[in-house]
């Protein structure tokens, strides 16, 4: 096998295994992850049929084993608060608007021939430790920021505690820089 090359290869070292993880643990993990994969299946499936939902019980058991399976394996899990959640609540709102924004600018594309400034912007955040918690902190911010179609993140930048974000259209109007270079 080629030994791996290029700027990242060897660049981290595996995971450590935080301590091993009880069975009530697990078994509290495997049944939420079923609770919310049966709670899925009820509402794209939109029966309450006992067939139906004695094959979602089904799917959603195996989707919660192989999902605990796979977070063993990587030794990666999946923690939160709950507080975390709060944003969430304010995300069909920026999905929307962001929308919008973005569908001015492909009119504007398609009518008038000008394209989007496109910029680059910081914001200041918490980005956690490395622990399970740290990591899902992370992933739930990145996921949640890049949720709405006029916003990228592009990587938490640890030392200046900042999300590095791309729009489109960037907020305001404000044209921002656009590369890195200026």
């Amino acid at each position: 096998m080629p030994e791996a090359s290029g700027p990242l290869a060897g660049a981290g070292s595996p995971r450590r295994r935080e301590e091993e993880r009880p069975f009530a643990r697990r078994a509290r993990s495997w049944l939420v992850w079923w609770a919310l994969l049966m709670s899925l299946w009820v509402v794209l499936d939109y029966s309450l049929a006992l067939a139906e939902l004695l094959v979602g019980a089904g799917v959603a058991a195996v989707g919660a084993f192989l999902t605990e399976l796979v977070a063993d394996q990587a030794a990666s899990h999946f923690r939160m608060r709950m507080r975390w959640l709060v944003p969430v609540l304010a995300l069909p709102g920026r999905v929307a608007r962001d929308t919008v924004i973005v569908f001015g600018a492909l009119f504007r594309q398609l009518v008038q021939g000008a394209e989007p400034t496109g910029g680059f912007s910081a914001v200041t955040t918490a980005w956690g430790d490395e622990s399970a918690r740290g990591r899902t902190r992370r992933a739930l911010l990145v996921a949640g920021t890049s949720m709405a179609p006029n916003t990228l993140v592009l990587g938490i930048d640890r030392e200046r505690a900042v999300m590095v974000v791309h729009h489109l259209v960037p907020p305001g109007g404000v044209r921002q820089r656009q590369d890195a270079r200026r």
